[in-house]
């Protein structure tokens, strides 16, 4: 797995994505291998928006939306699903700019060899991934899990998840109840605009969201100006 992931992640160079330096296999550093990336000390984009010494503005967060929404569209330009897109894997650089880590199960598609069969973390996972018979993740439940991050892992709204799944065996009642609902969300940070998007993300059909460079092409309309 780790010869897979090192594989993936070495074909990925884009301000958005955590950069990897290297392999240690030294057995006196680590009794087993490791992937080798920057250490940034804001940690993953959780610690970050709940840093009190760290003042946010709105136009902060379209930004770090902005950022997290161009890494994954790069991601998925190489035909790499990444596949467990949750907050613990959005690392925050020095200058606060938002990097995707951590390619353990991810997969490159159309690739013999590259089929990986994790379905990432249960609740950022997409309602098709609690199928019986799902074995894999897709560009399409990654865009689900990118629209959670927004509103369940706090770059809106600073807030706790809502509702999300702790395990993954599942009713289809409960699959369906899955989708966020607009009333639990501010709408002054949140907006109507930001909606729609969202929503359009966890469509239940996984060929009914759209694509990150279609979502991509629309968040600079989303809120004029930044203005907080």
């Amino acid at each position: 797995r780790l010869r897979n992931e090192a594989e993936i992640w070495s074909k990925l160079r884009h301000p958005n994505v955590l950069p990897l330096l290297g392999i240690c296999d030294d057995e006196d550093v680590a009794p087993n291998p490791v992937l080798i990336s920057p250490f940034y000390k804001f940690g993953h984009i959780g610690n970050y928006l709940t840093n009190s010494s760290i003042k946010l503005e709105f136009a902060d967060r379209d930004r770090l939306v902005s950022g997290v929404a161009s890494g994954l569209e790069f991601i998925h330009a190489n035909e790499i699903v990444h596949g467990d897109l949750k907050v613990q894997n959005v690392l925050i650089d020095m200058r606060g700019i938002p990097c995707i880590g951590d390619f353990g199960i991810s997969k490159i598609l159309n690739c013999h060899g590259y089929t990986s069969l994790g379905v990432g973390t249960v609740p950022y996972m997409a309602p098709e991934l609690f199928s019986p018979g799902c074995v894999s993740t897709t560009k399409d439940s990654d865009v689900y899990s990118w629209a959670l991050l927004l509103t369940c892992c706090q770059i809106l709204t600073s807030e706790r998840p809502k509702g999300r799944p702790t395990r993954p065996f599942l009713t289809s009642q409960d699959v369906h109840a899955l989708r966020p609902k607009r009333s639990e969300y501010d709408v002054q940070k949140v907006t109507d605009d930001y909606w729609a998007i969202l929503d359009r993300c966890w469509a239940f059909v996984p060929s009914q969201r759209p694509s990150i460079d279609n979502v991509l092409g629309s968040l600079p309309l989303l809120r004029c100006g930044g203005a907080a």
